[in-house]
């Protein structure tokens, strides 16, 4: 049986894609049934996936002025941190402002890439999902956008 890759793809997405939308959408719209919102108790690690609306955060950034190469320390708000399959998401779909707290490295002109991925990121314990601010995170445009925590990064709840 021949398949083409391209299949397999959109197979592998549509599982992936339903896998975390679970508990997402049930999150997102309120349900009550048998779903709860988990609580961590320990630190967990953020990731985000290509359902996050990096595209927003794209968007937010090019209104700031930001370029490919240029990193910056900022606070971004509000972001929505969800838990589904027992993992922490974050996602960009609420996004409304970036404040820009210090240019580190200028960009060279060109396009914010349209890719994002969050690095040491981890929520501190006791935080739910919900929505919140990110303060002092990096903001870098350099293959991707990077969202980079350290030690001075703080979730504030909004």
């Amino acid at each position: 049986m021949y398949v083409e890759v391209s299949e397999l793809l959109k197979i592998k997405n549509l599982w992936v894609m339903k896998a975390e939308g679970v508990y997402l959408f049930a999150n997102l719209f309120g349900s009550k049934g048998s779903i709860e919102k988990q609580e961590s108790s320990t630190s967990s690690e953020v990731l985000t996936t290509s359902s996050a609306q990096p595209h927003v955060l794209r968007e937010k950034m090019k209104e700031k002025k930001l370029t490919h190469g240029e990193t910056v320390t900022a606070s971004i708000s509000p972001v929505r941190l969800e838990a589904a399959l027992g993992r922490m998401y974050l996602y960009f779909c609420p996004l409304q402002t970036i404040e820009v707290l210090e240019t580190i490295t200028p960009g060279d002109g060109g396009d914010i890439p349209a890719n994002v991925v969050v690095e040491g990121l981890t929520t501190p314990p006791g935080h739910k999902p919900g929505l919140y601010t990110l303060k002092n995170v990096k903001l870098s445009s350099n293959g991707a956008m990077q969202v980079t925590a350290d030690a001075k990064t703080i979730w504030e709840t909004v």
